[in-house]
């Protein structure tokens, strides 16, 4: 379990010749780093003068932000779980008709599985930078860098994510499924595309 690793082993095997941890790995593992900074400025949020009226609403995404941190670090190694589980499929036997047919079809749910774990990446991003808008317009005005810094991990995470889907979906026979699945995408996509530009609008008009 990578969460068990130090960060140091995480990325020696990130960097080595193995083919996981990969790039869904790596894209959850930028998701958690902008949640984390987006709770961090909660915390540096809560209990401070001039924030009182807020303080309700900070709480509450401070909640919301470590529940997806933690789904975040869990994303990290199901990533490469799924990767790998598609790496075996393609060493199943395919001697005949009987077992080339079988193996087509768990090539085809691998396939699906491993998009589906950077495209749940993809949608968490979108959920969290809706609390980086927030935290832009309400948060403690002294870290708002931060929270501008979180965002773009969260950027990041949900760019890199995409590539693994697309790379997924491409082999996906079910083209109605592959229209669903890219279709998801793409409203990711777009929602953290918007909320990222509201977070360099509110951050870089106060700097």
């Amino acid at each position: 379990m990578y969460l068990d690793q130090s960060l140091r082993e995480y990325l020696n095997d990130l960097s080595s010749s193995q083919p996981t941890p990969g790039g869904g790995s790596a894209a959850a593992l930028s998701g958690a780093m902008g949640a984390a900074l987006a709770s961090m400025v909660t915390r540096l949020t809560i209990g401070k003068s001039g924030y009182a009226d807020v303080q309700d609403e900070i709480e509450d995404i401070l909640q919301k932000t470590e529940e997806l941190r933690e789904r975040f670090q869990q994303l990290i190694q199901e990533d490469s779980d799924a990767y790998e589980r598609l790496a075996m499929s393609f060493r199943l036997p395919k001697g005949n008709a009987e077992e080339n047919e079988a193996r087509s079809r768990v090539i085809q749910v691998r396939l699906h599985e491993a998009a589906l774990v950077p495209l749940e990446v993809a949608e968490r991003a979108a959920e969290l930078m809706r609390f980086c808008v927030r935290l832009a317009q309400i948060g403690n005005k002294n870290v708002r860098s931060d929270i501008a810094a979180g965002a773009a991990l969260v950027v990041s995470a949900a760019q890199g994510a995409a590539w693994m889907v697309r790379v997924n979906v491409r082999s996906l026979r079910n083209q109605q499924l592959v229209e669903q699945l890219q279709g998801r995408l793409e409203t990711a996509l777009q929602q953290v595309e918007t909320g990222h530009a509201d977070v360099v609008r509110l951050v870089g008009g106060a700097l």
